[in-house]
């Protein structure tokens, strides 16, 4: 399956998988990555193919707002860590990527782009969204 087919899959999976409050997100596309987003691009869910030597999909929210919001963006998160990897996985990583962005994340190795890999990987998202997402919306 080429990148982009597996990519849309992955979208098209993880709306149907997701509450019905949840599925209205916008979707960009580039290469080998798609990001899902709701209100700000800036702010968004990645799946991105990795090749060589990584050869993983990076599966992960990623904060690539100004260095302020992703800066609180991240503290958000890192307090209810424990919390989200109990969801989620030990896997899941918190970090200051860049100087400026933040994501959170979890590299999932892959053999080949196919149908179910492409389930797996939207499962993941789904499950990522539906317990992040309104974190996110919380004033506090």
């Amino acid at each position: 399956m080429r990148v982009n087919e597996f990519l849309e899959l992955v979208a098209q999976e993880t709306r149907a998988q997701l509450p019905p409050r949840l599925r209205k997100f916008h979707t960009w596309k580039r290469y080998t990555l798609i990001q899902l987003f709701y209100t700000k691009h800036s702010i968004h869910y990645e799946v991105w193919v990795r090749g060589n030597p990584v050869h993983a999909l990076e599966i992960g929210l990623h904060c690539e707002a100004d260095a302020a919001t992703n800066s609180a963006l991240l503290e958000k998160l890192d307090a209810r860590l424990f919390e989200i990897k109990a969801a989620l996985g030990d896997q899941i990583e918190a970090e200051q990527w860049t100087r400026n962005w933040t994501r959170l994340h979890e590299l999932v190795p892959y053999e080949k782009l196919d149908d179910a890999t492409a389930r797996v990987s939207a499962k993941k998202l789904a499950t990522m969204i539906a317990l992040l997402q309104p974190m996110l919306e919380r004033k506090t």
